[in-house]
């Protein structure tokens, strides 16, 4: 098999699988919105990094992660809902990006790939950091499991039974962000909220219970992420918008199974 779509698929199913996961989460407690901020952000990490020479990819995961904590530390600080202050820092923080990206000379063609995703450009460095982060990513999540879950459908029970509800939240917020920045190899800036929120909604639809909606949102996730990567290869189709097509179609056909 072409070796290109080899580290496709490995980037694409590992990132989907996290995006999927996590996601559930993210819908639970209404941060669609969170996803969105953080990977727009990563813009000005992306376009620092051409300017000093180093991997944008890095860059992005930098800034990216640095404005995921900062959101959870300005709501703690502040009386603020966090609606808000994503509100505020996701146009401060595209402002820097864009300042940044006018500094950089030149055709930009590795820096509109952020923008709109490019996965078949994915190199062997891009899949020794994807699984560097996956890893750890997935023991934490896997050990605050129960936590992350009742936290995400009562605050006030977890602080009850004693859970520091301020650290876990600061590791969440730093565990999404990083998954929302290496799907952006995928999918891009523009697009990977939607991989982090379309696959657990459609689990929604139609899982009777908690087990089953964080399985049929990793199935859907990974589906959508290997038939899109597919028919990108086949159809010569942009790969970013093709996953998110295939799994938004998966949401539609989800709409006539829907539990009533």
């Amino acid at each position: 098999m072409n070796p290109i779509i080899i580290r496709s698929l490995i980037a694409g199913v590992l990132t989907s699988f996290l995006c999927a996961l996590i996601g559930v989460f993210v819908v639970l407690r209404k941060m669609s919105f969170f996803a969105h901020a953080v990977s727009h952000a990563s813009l000005a990490g992306v376009a620092l990094a051409y300017l000093t020479n180093t991997n944008p990819f890095v860059g992005a995961i930098g800034v990216g992660l640095l404005t995921g904590v900062g959101v959870s530390y300005f709501v703690e600080k502040s009386q603020l809902f966090s609606d808000t202050i994503i509100g505020i820092l996701l146009p401060f923080s595209m402002s820097i990006g864009l300042i940044l990206v006018s500094f950089v000379k030149g055709y930009k063609p590795d820096l509109m790939s952020y923008l709109f995703g490019d996965i078949l450009s994915t190199s062997k460095f891009d899949i020794y950091l994807i699984i560097a982060i996956s890893i750890p990513v997935i023991i934490i999540t896997a050990i605050l499991m129960k936590r992350f879950i009742l936290i995400s459908v009562d605050i006030d029970l977890a602080k009850i039974r004693g859970y520091n509800v301020i650290l876990i939240d600061y590791i969440f917020m730093a565990i999404l962000s990083l998954i929302v920045l290496i799907s952006t190899k995928i999918v891009g800036i523009i697009l990977v909220s939607a991989l982090v929120v379309i696959p657990p909604a459609t689990a929604l639809n139609i899982s009777r219970n908690m087990r089953e909606t964080f399985i049929y949102s990793v199935i859907f996730g990974i589906a959508g992420s290997i038939l899109g990567i597919g028919s990108s290869y086949i159809l010569n189709l942009p790969t970013g918008p093709a996953i998110i097509f295939v799994i938004s179609v998966i949401f539609l056909l989800s709409l006539l199974f829907k539990k009533s």
